[in-house]
């Protein structure tokens, strides 16, 4: 891919215009730096309002996209003449998301400013972007911050600010102001870590190279002669003894797990809810205080590589990995993914608990056609730009150390192969300098693209070597080989020594890779921080479990109550159900294994029904004609990856009530529909609470029942569920998704003008 010329990479929903803002960029013996990546922010925000990359001489440009309205629409004495032209006034927050808007009528011949803070009655309290859009192209025009009692305050300094990034340098922002067009020469200091890998580099032979590229499974700690970079340890496997041997290496072995929502295979680990229930709990402050909580429970059990957050932006309901993301929107994902890095590592990795996070699937895992596992993606470049880069842009920008490739294709192409992806969008355009790791065995997957479970896959014919060659030139830094990390290795070297695979490029690799070792703190202390390692006394503390706790009541979306909630503590309750009493369903896939467990096994953890007891101590019976309400928890059961694809046709009215690793079984609502008639025939209220990890088409369900709580999968503090029910905390959990009417929608997504049975945002309180 030819990235010699400068272009703006503009997120279209945030595309502010600038005016013609220009700077050359140039290192301190005065060279000019291609390809620096330029943004201009609207802080605190995460994303950029427009992005480039300087040209081979240094220099960079924002075209000015409000030439155009400035003939149309011009500001004076705070207000906007709109010189006989319609146009939009619009309220962005700062993701870029239009939260309000107001159509302007060129009859008016002007507006105030002052009058679009009337826009923001009722938003949350912060900061929101005043826009004018006029055929399409947005200029800024102010910020306003709110107070969220109603009144907003306008605030003419937009407190824009230009960034200038390149890898291995320090960044510089400037502050943007309107009269300073022409930046000048700006110049970048080398980040003093190079230096430092610059001396390791300088004692590692190829073969020591190869193996910090090479991850096999735990407790493997020698990739040849020399030390690996990393191993790993899938769902149901943890071995806590594997860093008295890896972290002593020269280089520490970094030892990598799946905590997607706690640590899952640790006994008596806090097990949070999963992303889709954090993403119903909108509340990034929450998300951040998880990803410290998981962070120091990491620390306490010597593990310092997190396969998470998956920052995905699922679309289709019938892929079994929805719950994996935090939701359906561009922007909820960016906030909550971004806000899940800070806590597990800090701000920029200055945090003492910090471990190595990893950000996944890059890119379009959730967009796959048909919602097939590890399928093929079609979609349009500027779809990808506007819905799925937006949470890598900001976990970046927060200091995400490293990124998974993904197993999806894109319009045919294997995410583990993509160099126009890999090294074009993520690693220059916006200037990733931490290392990109490959999926489980991810390369040789691009053998047969769309293998997984019982998908055939597309015979390529491309050999396990070429496979190797392919993914490095294109952008993979570690390869995940935890079945072939012999043949990795051997395969590399012969490639490096042929000339297929440059050792520039392997030197870039093992760069990024110890970059991030040492941003973590892996090298100047590979024993970890000993406030956290060895700790075990955080795994499972109770602080962490009133974080998890907390997580659970907010995240609880009530989609119905036909006043049957709160339930009250003096009445007599019949709590019933197949997940009432069950750890191991209400914690779904990724605890005590890969695809979880079905049974009442999570140790430490509080079921639903005993967090009942404690919440409403004597107000639960044993049989429901001595009952005058019916509590009713039921649900899908684990499942993880492939094996949750709703893969036949219709599946309305239908969950899944059996996932192995032999097989998938689908069972209809019907049975649940009956009993709940038959008690509603008996004179019983039933309130539904429903396990799940995604929206379904069970409206039939959902009309039955009297009540409809959605708990998505709490995890393990099954209190949190009772405090919502009886009305100790109120609801606030708000859909993270559309939810379906009629399987026929699905995909159904805010924005692509269907109607659901619920709209994103949607849930209930009293």
């Amino acid at each position: 891919m030819n990235f010699s010329k400068a272009a703006i990479f503009a997120l279209a929903a945030c595309a502010i215009a600038q005016a013609n803002i220009t700077g050359t960029v140039i290192d301190e013996s005065g060279t000019p730096i291609h390809n620096a990546v330029a943004t201009i922010r609207t802080l605190p925000s995460l994303l950029s309002n427009a992005r480039t990359l300087s040209d081979e001489k240094g220099v960079f440009v924002f075209d000015d996209a409000s030439l155009s309205i400035k003939k149309t629409a011009t500001l004076k004495n705070d207000r906007i003449l709109l010189n006989g032209k319609n146009a939009v006034l619009e309220i962005l927050n700062l993701n870029g998301k239009v939260i309000k808007s107001k159509k302007l009528h060129s009859s008016s011949g002007s507006y105030s400013i002052q009058n679009a803070t009337k826009l923001t009655a009722g938003l949350p309290k912060g900061m929101y972007v005043i826009a004018i859009n006029i055929d399409g192209k947005r200029a800024l025009i102010s910020n306003v911050s709110t107070t969220g009692n109603g009144t907003g305050i306008l605030k003419k300094d937009t407190e824009q600010s230009l960034i200038i990034r390149k890898t291995g340098f320090l960044p510089e922002t400037l502050s943007v102001a309107s009269t300073q067009k022409d930046y000048g020469k700006i110049t970048l200091k080398r980040d003093p870590i190079e230096t430092k890998i610059d001396n390791l580099l300088a004692t590692m032979s190829l073969d020591d190279m190869i193996a910090q590229m090479t991850q096999p499974m735990a407790p493997t700690v020698s990739c040849g002669s020399a030390a690996c970079g990393s191993a790993l340890e899938g769902g149901g496997n943890y071995t806590a003894t594997f860093y008295s041997k890896a972290w002593s290496q020269t280089i520490p072995v970094i030892y990598g797990k799946d905590n997607v929502h706690g640590m899952g295979d640790v006994k008596n680990a806090t097990i949070f809810p999963h992303n889709i229930g954090l993403g119903a709990t909108r509340d990034s402050a929450l998300v951040r205080k998880i990803g410290q909580a998981v962070a120091e429970e990491m620390w306490a059990a010597h593990i310092d590589l997190n396969f998470a957050p998956a920052i995905t932006v699922p679309q289709d309901e019938r892929w079994g990995r929805v719950y994996e993301g935090f939701g359906e929107t561009a922007e909820l994902v960016a906030s909550l993914g971004a806000a899940y890095v800070r806590g597990q590592q800090g701000d920029h990795y200055d945090a003492e608990w910090r471990v190595i996070t990893t950000i996944k699937h890059f890119i379009g895992d959730g967009a796959t056609d048909n919602g097939q596992d590890r399928g093929n993606a079609t979609m349009t470049d500027k779809e990808l730009r506007e819905k799925y880069l937006p949470p890598y842009e900001a976990a970046i920008e927060q200091g995400a150390l490293s990124v998974m490739a993904s197993f999806n294709q894109i319009n045919g192409v294997h995410q583990h192969v993509d160099s126009a992806r890999l090294t074009g969008i993520l690693k220059t355009e916006l200037g990733f300098d931490g290392y990109v790791i490959a999926d489980w065995e991810g390369i040789e997957n691009s053998t047969t693209p769309g293998a997984a479970g019982d998908y055939s896959g597309t015979l390529t014919g491309i050999s396990s070597k070429d496979a190797i060659k392919n993914a490095i030139n294109a952008g993979i830094d570690m390869a995940m080989v935890p079945q072939s990390a012999t043949t990795f290795m051997s395969n590399m070297k012969t490639l490096v020594q042929a000339g297929q695979i440059s050792e520039d490029r392997v030197k870039d690799a093992v760069r990024r890779i110890l970059r991030a070792k040492i941003r973590a703190g892996r090298i100047d202390n590979p024993s970890g921080p000993a406030a956290y390692v060895g700790v075990t006394a955080n795994i499972g503390s109770a602080e962490h479990r009133k974080i998890a706790r907390e997580a659970v009541q907010k995240s609880l979306v009530v989609l119905k109550n036909e006043n049957i909630l709160p339930l009250s503590a003096t009445d007599k309750i019949f709590l019933t159900g197949s997940h009432a009493n069950n750890t191991g369903l209400q914690c779904g896939g990724w605890t005590n294994g890969w695809q979880g467990s079905i049974t009442n096994n999570i140790t430490g953890a509080t079921s639903i029904q005993a967090g009942f007891d404690e919440v409403a101590s004597g107000a639960r019976v044993t049989t429901a004609d001595a009952a005058g309400t019916i509590v009713y928890v039921i649900g899908e059961v684990p499942y993880a990856e492939w094996y949750g694809d709703y893969r036949n046709g219709n599946f309305n009215n239908k969950i899944i009530t059996e996932a192995s690793y032999t097989g998938v079984s689908f069972g209809t609502t019907d049975s649940y529909i009956s009993q709940i008639k038959s008690w509603q025939a008996a004179g019983h209220k039933v309130a539904v609470v429903f396990i799940t990890g995604r929206p379904l088409p069970i409206t039939s369900l959902i009309e039955t029942a009297d009540a409809f709580v959605v708990a998505w999968l709490p995890g393990s503090e099954g209190a949190g569920v009772a405090d919502v029910l009886f009305g100790k905390v109120k609801p606030t959990g708000k859909l993270p998704h559309t939810w379906p009417k009629d399987a026929s929608q699905i995909p159904i997504n805010e924005g692509d003008g269907k109607t659901g049975l619920y709209p994103y945002g949607y849930g209930l309180t009293y």
